[in-house]
């Protein structure tokens, strides 16, 4: 019993080292860096050692290490070993091998102490030794947790206790959880703008660890021991979060007990200094970057001799070291001094790439010491503008933010130097509140001197009330984020401040906008604010709109969101409303993890919202908001798009883009751009027209003054802004405000100034430009250290580089020279000449490496991947404007160009200080690496056994192919290398481009993206010269517009003929035409046939159908057979050898093989024609031309192309032969066929005679019965039947343009030869658009003899309602075809338009692209809200159908080859005009105005229109109400309420009558009444009766009235009236896109605004229609005109108890009321608001002082007002 709990007792005791002994222990420890799987390259390093623990006193110990060997591992793990590296084994030992001193007590590690300036890499070596020995023993419990501390930080801990009594050891494991710690041990750079998500950032991080060490405790008398220690970390990193693409970085520690020595240590010589405890200490000044290793002694030398390799060895172009080379620079500029920098400076004074080089590095190095040397530079003026504006901001950018960098970045932005220069100052204080930002963020609260700097410039801003100042503030604010800023934000909102009533909206907006980033620090607070201006309506929409957009970016809960939906239900600004609702159903959609919580509050909160506000116009903002996110790779990014309308414009002033990233755990606002546009129009339209010079201006001023409260609208100030953001931080904007506006559009639009610029550029031209400029660019640097439990530390890390260099020279010449009084007009009288050599170059290169990196060495994994592109041009162009002539020429490639190169390759790489000329790199991937088994070929026994010999006789000798065959070789080698070519001849211009492939990767091993990456992988794009006949001497590009361009091609034509030795003067110019372009037998005429399923014949192999024949296919148009066959003969001169061809081969043997049948008649000048067929034969006609007096043609069909085609005829068929404008005759007979599609055959052409052929399909089966002629003279394009011209071919009509017109344009890209031979390619453009059917043809051809290519292009517009398009290409244009056709007309009874899309034949290449888009068709159309339905449709069809069901509404049905898609109730943006018809009898030619005029119609029927017919009022916002105008009194319909007052339009009833009315309008000097008058409209001009067509001109602005059906028109664009029309009843007015927001009146405001219509003059809404016309009445003095009425404050005739109070009410808005003497008549209900007073109170109607409109509003009731009165007594007096 007594053994038992002795046992017991002992298993409970802390283990600890007796004071009087000394322990001997041995120490291995080691850390491999690579991928988890075996046979792939690691690299690492080991320590093993000896330590001698010995007590010095009590908890006081000695540590030795003795013997430490450090040994490196670079190699194919686990094949290879460790190697011994002596060089660092000594640069280590020296410190590792001096005493060191620890506190041990109860199994914990106190303070630690070693020798004064030790290196904290050897510190932290004898932490991770010291951590095995850290254990904590709970005495009364086996299983336990806690948060322990260690050298990763305090982490959750775990122990298992097990206890073998019989033996007296005890066995602990301890697992340390290090994603889950109370203070983790890590240092991040490069990542202060990215945030953790707040769900689920634990679950999704993309590196994870754990560790475990195992203890053996053995119980000896004096206590307990530590005998062996073994621990195992693990480190993942998943780049792309895919549970089985990591990277592993393991530590493995073992400690063994050898010894216990009863001798007590001594204490060490030297003095100790205290090093803290366990915790791992980063080093003051990080290791370098883990790319390469440097020496740092000397570094001023050292940096001036890597300057001098970068200058010297980057001249002309990159050189491949260039960003090892400025990765260097950067790190030794990290570690020198101000001073250092100065004399380095110093040297380079008169070399000007060495300073831009030195000033790049500098920026890029984020040093207290090179902000320091950057400010000296600043203040002695060393830069010029364009450095300074380059580095300064840079280099703020990339500083690291701490208590040293801030204050001197702080006296740098502050300098005067920085301040008298606005754009200097703003990129540069942009920059400062992102380093406070930065060092901010890492400290708890944020010192008042930081941010005092932005502080005063806001408060200076205000104060001085300076608009740029006060903007350039807020952006700040916005960057820095700081809740300690609100104060100053709230000083530029008009709710919280009444000094900022003032403050423009942009402003104002910024305000807001500053508030973003301060809420992930303060969101409550930021919240509190925001919704008080979301809801309060006096302020601007916009304002209220970007609110609330930023509200949603502080992650609100769902009692703030049901809050904002509850503002926009009672909204009554249907801007604000349209955007609440858009975003949160923008956000409600969401899928992100971050949005779960806020995307769940608005689904939620969108139940209370109406869905009418869904539909709503493009005239209303929105929020657009686009988003994905992968699951399987915890990544996302969602794009957001912020649409702000304001109500003074058509189109949106404000739009804001950004992009958010989502990745593992963390977000980032990756870019944001916005733009702002205020007053444009008014700079645009504004056309120096004198408005508040004219007559009536003085007049409306007037009328408005007497409406109650009405007031002009202010002048919007011209302003263009804009801003870029990156990473949530501003880095530019941009403010163009009304001056700069104004001198732009002066410069365009002002003749005198075109022609100061067109003169600069000309000058400049002439002297010519040259110079070459190379700008190093620092792209980023990420770095995330962690501790491993060896003390050694992980680093992950990202670099990238890139430089970008362009060389230009260009110069030329004006012929003839511009002259003193030059004119713009010369130039197109002009001849230029250009003469350019641009290289621009962009070299970037990334580097992301894992692994051990100290001062010492680094053992880590290297990716790296580089982009060269290089784009050299060089080219002679002459541009003659006169002759519409343009040729550029250039040089042929002499040799090899890559434009392209780009690599990628995965090293395990390892470094060190004692040997940094040998740095050893072994590819992640071997060359043996084993190979994916799925691709492995299975061998038979007769086979292997010599292969395998073979194989052994191929290991022994690397130059010997020992394989046995070619196949087993590529089996071999080409599953782990992955090689592609693609190269596009071009032999006309001697050259090639070729893309070309290689690579090599893991994912053999698994098929991940990680191991996709490491290998190598290689791409290259590459211009290649090619070996042709004879020397290419240029390239050129010829451009001939105009009437010209005929006489180029005839050109071409007669020098061919001329090399060929023929005359061609006989021949006909249109004939040389069809040569050159090769054209002559593409055009046909094809009646429409059933294509039924093929019968193969018996004479030929049967095969499958290829892409382009479909046996199933029952629409004749998706086969080859719905175009006809064109062939031609060669000539009697020289004939062509025959070729033989196979319908059912592959489209090479086709191309290849066609067959020709074709034989040469006498020559004589009369043959007979004859056609036999079967008995639906085909007729044949010909008729002789002008030219030739007899022509025929012998067309003749064998006996199976007879049956076949006469067999299941389901048509007409008929042919007509054409004419030949050859002097002989040839026949040509239809070769046989098998019946499995259309006769293809070849076309030769003899230089001397030019054949021209329409051919007819008579046949079901595809068969074409030919007939053939020569012919003179024009095509005359028939049809066969009637009908023909209902079918979609024929309606293609066969006829050349080219007979008709002259082409339009022609295009010449061609090698000029030694040999003069002609080669490259033409394009040729014929347009026919004035003619009744509009017709575009575009020809393609070769130039080349041999070739037959050919691409053929046709567009027109068959009649109003129809246009249709084909392309073919391929030989003779025949081998593939794609056609369209675009057609209107009902669907469903709603009018449509229908396209439709057809593929007879393909490429193959064009199909597989088509296949892999087809497969994102049905989610895609999932996304965009479509219905799906399985369908049979045909196989090579798609259709398109669009039905308006309204002006806002359309149903779409889309009809893929084996699907459906359809939506009904489709919204529109925009309004569409949905009219009747238009007969097509009554179109004029062009018919095609259809088409081109749908935009302008749209653009029309956006433009407002207000009418009044009878009591009927429509408003510009399409608000419909009935009122009745009061007798004689003339009520404001339509007004210019801007600044201008540039119209009014007036409107009473004419007389007694209520339907008849009578208008007057005010315009510019003018004064015009339209009165009805014996059934006609009177038109009265300034008083005097005019008659009914007038023009009138005011200074510049014109207008014109004219007669229009029973009534007038009037016309002034100027004025914003578009077109004004009154026939007595009926009244309608039209103004211009740019009013908009700018009305008032009886019309409304026009700004979309349908909740406010009923604005009265006063600005404040009315309650009813009634009240809202009353307003708008314009009184008259008393006896002088007619209308008896005003408006007059009244009284409620009732009392009203008010909150217990009797209260007398006043209305807050005029009512009608009859003039003093006048009874009234007549009275109509109103309902008006009151205010309400005490009964008692002294207050009366007649008080002056009393403002009752500007009180506010208790209650409302109704009254009648007076509408009509009897004046027998009226007072004159007032």
């Amino acid at each position: 019993m007594r053994g038992i709990i002795l046992a017991l007792v002992l298993t409970l005791v802390d283990p600890e080292f007796s004071s009087r002994k000394s322990y001997l222990y041995s120490y291995e420890g080691w850390v491999l860096n690579g991928l988890q799987e075996k046979n792939l390259a690691k690299a690492g390093v080991r320590l093993s050692c000896q330590l001698e623990i010995s007590g010095l006193s009590e908890n006081t110990y000695l540590l030795k290490i003795r013997s430490p060997q450090l040994e490196e591992y670079n190699g194919i793990w686990p094949r290879d070993s460790f190697t011994r590296s002596s060089k660092i084994t000594q640069t280590v030992s020296s410190c590792l091998t001096r005493p060191f001193k620890f506190e041990y007590s109860s199994g914990r590690v106190g303070s630690i102490y070693g020798p004064e300036n030790c290196p904290d890499t050897c510190i932290n070596i004898v932490r991770g030794i010291l951590n095995m020995i850290q254990i904590t023993i709970k005495k009364s419990q086996n299983v336990y947790e806690l948060q322990e501390a260690g050298i990763g930080g305090v982490c959750h801990t775990r122990y298992v206790i097990q206890e073998d009594k019989k033996n007296s050891r005890v066995s602990v494991t301890k697992t340390v959880d290090q994603n889950n710690c109370q203070e983790k041990v890590v240092k991040s750079l490069g990542t202060a703008y990215i945030y953790p998500c707040p769900v689920d950032a634990m679950k999704e991080r993309i590196i994870k660890g754990t560790a475990a060490f195992s203890y053996k405790l053995k119980q000896t008398d004096s206590g307990t021991l530590i005998t062996e220690v073994v621990s195992q970390q693990v480190y993942q990193i998943s780049p792309f979060s895919e549970p089985t693409g990591v990277a592993v970085t393991e530590a493995k520690q073992q400690l063994t007990l050898l010894e216990v020595k009863s001798e007590r240590g001594s204490s060490p010589d030297i003095s100790l200094q205290s090093y803290g405890g366990l915790r791992y200490q980063f080093p003051a000044v990080l290791p370098q970057m883990s790319v390469q290793l440097i020496k740092t002694k000397n570094p001023e030398q050292r940096i001036i001799e890597t300057l001098q390799h970068i200058v010297l060895n980057n001249q002309q172009d990159f050189h491949d070291d260039l960003p090892y080379r400025f990765l260097e620079l950067v790190q030794l500029c990290r570690t020198v001094s101000a001073d250092t920098l100065e004399s380095i400076w110093r040297q380079c004074s008169d070399k000007p790439r060495y300073r831009r080089w030195l000033l790049s590095a500098v920026s890029a190095t984020g040093t207290t010491e090179a902000l320091k040397f950057l400010k000296s530079r600043i203040r002695s003026d060393d830069l010029s503008y364009f450095q300074a504006l380059l580095s300064v901001p840079f280099a703020l950018h990339l500083t690291k933010a701490d208590e040293h960098t801030v204050p001197i970045a702080a006296d740098l932005v502050t300098s005067s130097r920085i301040q008298k220069n606005p754009m200097l100052q703003q990129l540069a204080s942009l920059a400062y509140s992102s380093v406070v930002n930065k060092y901010c963020s890492q400290t708890s609260s944020c010192p008042k001197e930081a941010v005092q700097p932005i502080h005063d410039l806001a408060d200076e801003a205000i104060s001085r009330g300076r608009e740029d100042k006060m903007k350039l503030a807020l952006k700040c604010i916005g960057n820095m984020g700081e809740p300690a800023s609100i104060k100053r934000i709230l000083k530029f909102l008009p709710i919280f401040s009444s000094s900022a009533s003032d403050i423009p909206i942009h402003i104002q907006i910024d305000a807001i906008m500053a508030l973003r980033k301060i809420a992930w620090k303060d969101s409550k607070t930021v919240q509190g604010y925001l919704i008080q201006i979301l809801a309060d309506e006096s302020l601007s929409p916009e304002v209220r709109m970007m609110a609330c957009a930023v509200i949603f970016e502080t992650r609100p809960a769902l009692p703030l969101i049901t809050t904002i939906a509850n503002v926009a239900m009672k909204e009554s600004n249907l801007q604000v409303a349209s955007f609440v609702y858009s975003q949160m159903k923008a956000l409600s959609k969401s899928r992100l993890p971050y949005t779960y919580n806020i995307s769940s509050a608005c689904n939620i909160a969108l139940k209370l919202l109406a869905p009418k506000l869904d539909k709503l116009s493009y005239r209303y903002s929105k929020v657009i908001r686009i988003g994905g996110y992968f699951d399987n790779y915890k990544v996302g990014a969602a794009g957001d798009v912020f649409v702000m309308n304001s109500p003074g414009t058509m189109f949106p002033s404000a739009i804001i883009s950004k992009l958010m990233a989502y990745s593992a755990g963390s977000v980032a606002d990756l870019v944001e751009a916005g733009v702002r546009v205020e007053g444009l129009t008014d700079v645009l339209v504004k056309r120096n027209i004198p408005f508040a010079e004219y007559s009536t201006y003085k007049k409306i001023k007037e009328i408005g003054k007497a409406l109650l409260g009405w007031k002009e609208l202010p002048t919007e100030t011209p302003l263009i802004s804009a801003y870029f953001k990156l990473f949530g931080q501003e880095l530019a904007y941009i403010n163009i405000n009304k001056e700069v506006i104004q001198q732009a559009v002066k410069a365009v639009l002002e003749p005198a100034d075109r022609s100061a610029g067109l003169k600069r550029l000309a000058a400049q031209l002439r002297s010519g430009v040259a110079g070459q400029w190379t700008q190093p660019v620092w792209l980023g640097e990420l770095r995330h250290i962690l501790p491993t439990c060896t003390g050694l530390p992980l680093e992950y890390s990202s670099y990238s580089t890139a430089t970008a260099r362009a060389a230009l020279s260009v110069d030329g010449k004006i012929a003839p020279p511009l002259t003193g009084d030059f004119k713009p007009s010369q130039l197109l009288e002009s001849t230029v000449q250009i003469r350019a050599d641009i290289t621009p170059s962009l070299y970037i290169q990334k580097f992301a490496t894992m692994g051990v990196n100290t001062e010492y060495f680094q053992q880590v994994v290297e990716i790296q991947g580089k982009v060269l592109t290089r784009v050299p041009v060089k080219f002679d162009a002459k541009i003659d404007l006169k002759l519409k002539n343009i040729k550029i020429e250039t040089k042929p490639c002499r040799e090899e160009t890559e434009i392209v190169v780009g690599s990628h390759k995965a090293f395990a790489v390892s470094r060190n200080l004692g040997e940094l000329d040998v740095e050893k790199r072994t590819s992640i991937l071997p060359g043996d690496a084993s190979s994916n088994i799925v691709e492995e070929p299975f061998k038979p026994s007769d086979r292997a056994s010599s292969e395998d010999f073979t194989k052994q006789e191929a290991d022994s000798s690397s130059k010997k192919n020992g394989y046995s065959s070619q196949e087993d070789l590529r089996h071999i080698t080409g599953r782990k290398s992955h090689k592609q070519d693609i190269c596009v001849k071009l032999h006309h211009l001697g050259c090639q481009l070729c893309f070309s492939r290689k690579s090599r990767d893991a994912s053999f091993l698994k098929n991940t993206y990680l191991h996709k990456l490491i290998g190598e992988h290689e791409a290259k794009v590459v211009l290649t010269p090619v070996e042709t006949d004879a020397g290419i001497d240029k390239i050129q590009l010829e451009i001939q517009a105009g009437s010209r361009a005929a006489s180029k091609i005839i050109h071409e034509v007669k020098s061919e003929s001329e090399e060929e030795g023929e005359s061609s003067l006989h021949e006909d110019i249109q004939a040389k035409l069809k040569k050159i372009l090769g054209i002559e037998s593409v055009f046909k005429i094809a009646n429409k046939t059933r294509h039924q399923k093929k019968k193969p014949s018996k004479k030929e192999n049967t095969m499958l159908p290829d892409l382009g024949a479909d046996p199933d296919t029952k629409d004749p148009s998706s086969s080859s057979a719905s175009s006809a066959v064109s062939s031609s003969s060669s000539s009697a001169v020289s004939p062509r050898s025959k070729e033989a061809g196979d319908e059912d081969k592959n489209d090479q043997e086709e191309q290849a093989k066609n067959k020709d049948s074709s034989s040469s008649s006498d020559k004589s000048s009369k043959s007979s024609s004859s056609s036999s067929s079967s008995d639906k034969s085909s007729k044949s006609s010909s008729s002789s031309s002008d030219k030739s007096s007899k022509s025929s043609s012998s067309s003749s069909s064998s006996d199976k192309s007879s049956k076949s085609s006469s067999s299941r005829s389901s048509s007409d068929r008929s042919s007509k032969s054409s004419r030949s404008s050859s002097s002989s005759s040839s026949s040509s007979s239809s070769s046989e066929r098998s019946s499995s599609s259309s006769s293809k055959s070849s076309s030769h052409h003899s230089h001397g005679h030019h054949s021209r052929y329409v051919n007819s399909s008579s046949s079901s089966e595809s068969l074409s019965h030919h007939s053939h002629k020569h012919h003179s003279g024009h095509l005359e394009g028939g049809s066969s039947s009637s009908s023909a011209y209902s079918k979609i071919w024929v309606m293609l009509s066969p006829k050349f343009l080219g007979d008709v017109k002259a082409p339009v344009l022609a295009v010449f890209l061609q090698g000029l030869r030694d040999d003069k031979k002609i080669g490259g390619l033409q394009l040729v453009v014929y347009a026919d658009i004035d003619s009744i059917k509009p017709r575009v043809q575009v020809f393609v051809s070769n130039l080349t003899d041999s070739s037959k290519w050919k691409l053929c292009a046709d567009a027109s517009v068959l009649n109003a309602h129809k246009a249709a398009a084909y392309l073919k290409w391929g030989r003779n244009c025949q081998d593939y075809k794609v056609s369209s056709e675009l057609v209107t007309g009902k669907f469903a009874a709603h009018p449509a338009v229908q396209v439709k899309l057809e593929w007879p034949k393909v490429p193959s290449s064009v199909r597989s692209i088509a296949e892999w888009f087809y497969k994102f068709v049905p989610g895609a159309a999932f996304m965009l809200g479509f219905s799906e339905k399985t369908d049979k449709n045909p196989s090579r069809q798609a259709k398109v159908i669009v039905a308006l069901t309204s002006p806002r509404t359309c149903d779409v049905v889309i009809k893929l080859p084996d699907v459906t898609l359809y939506e009904k109730a489709m919204r529109l943006p925009l309004s569409l005009p949905v009219g009747p018809r238009i007969p097509a009898s009554e179109l004029q030619p062009p018919i095609w105005n259809i088409f081109a005029e749908a935009p302008s119609a749209v653009l029309e029927n956006l433009k407002a229109q207000c009418s009044v017919s009878y009591n009927k009022i429509t408003t510009f916002n399409a608000v419909r109400f009935n009122y009745t105008m009061p007798a004689n009194c003339y009520h404001i319909l339509a007004q210019d309420c801007s600044s201008d007052l540039k119209f009014l339009v007036m409107m009473k009833n004419a007389g007694e009558a209520v339907n008849l009315k009578a208008i007057n309008i005010k315009l510019g000097n003018h004064e015009v009444d339209m009165r009805p008058a014996s059934g006609r409209v009177k038109l009265l001009v300034d008083g005097a009766e005019s008659p009914t067509n007038v023009s009138l001109t005011s200074a510049g602005a014109s207008l014109w009235i004219h007669s229009e059906n029973q009534g007038l028109a009037l016309l002034a664009p100027a004025y914003g009236i578009d077109k004004l029309y009154f026939d007595g009843y009926t009244f309608k007015i039209q103004v211009a896109l740019w009013m908009a927001g700018k009305m008032c009146g009886l019309c409304g405001k026009y700004d979309a605004e349908c909740e406010q219509e009923y604005r009265m003059p006063n600005g404040y809404v009315a309650k009813d229609e009634v009240s809202f016309g009353h307003s708008w009445i314009l009184e008259e003095r008393p006896c002088r005109g007619a209308c008896k009425l005003r408006h007059a404050f009244v009284k409620l005739e009732k009392t009203v108890q008010l909150a217990g109070v009797e209260s007398k009410c006043y209305s807050t808005e005029p009512v009608l009321r009859c003039t003093k003497g006048c009874s009234v008549t007549k009275t109509a209900p109103v309902t008006v608001g009151f205010h309400c007073l005490p009964a008692d109170s002294a207050t009366s109607l007649t008080d002056k002082q009393t403002k009752f409109d500007q009180k506010s509003e208790d209650i409302k009731d109704t009254v009648d007002a007076h509408i009509a009165c009897s004046c027998e007594d009226e007072d004159c007096s007032t």
